[in-house]
């Protein structure tokens, strides 16, 4: 997971790019080599209920790719927060551990070049909560 990606070629090191930051979506010629999905949602701290069905959406789609053995770049605008949820959810869809679980594991391996960890937005770590 991570920050949105510049255009380029990303076929090296990924099979997917999926792009949930509803104000970051390039076209797919932007990433030659690589399936672009795209799940846009905003990263609000009061999310909708049609927010929180696209982060489920985006986390099948992840968990599903990474079950296949696909190597999947999840990304938003900062790469903190969209990101970090749709990581969560397809970490707890393939693996069956718990949300917050799930969000421990991408908080601890998510620290962006300011120190910020991942997951700061508290509608989304409570919303994780609940699985």
């Amino acid at each position: 997971m991570g920050a949105a990606p510049p255009p380029g070629y990303y076929g090296s090191r990924f099979d997917v790019v999926v792009l949930v930051s509803e104000e970051y979506q390039p076209p797919d010629s932007a990433f030659p080599g690589v399936r672009v999905r795209r799940f846009p949602f905003d990263d609000s701290m009061r999310p909708t209920s049609a927010d929180f069905r696209m982060a489920i959406e985006a986390a099948k789609s992840v968990a599903s790719d990474i079950v296949r053995g696909r190597r999947v770049l999840v990304t938003c605008s900062m790469g903190r927060n969209r990101s970090a949820l749709v990581a969560a959810l397809a970490i707890h869809r393939a693996t069956g551990v718990s949300g917050r679980r799930a969000a421990d594991y991408v908080r601890r391996r998510r620290v962006d070049s300011l120190g910020v960890r991942a997951l700061s937005n508290p509608a989304f770590v409570k919303f994780l909560s609940a699985f």
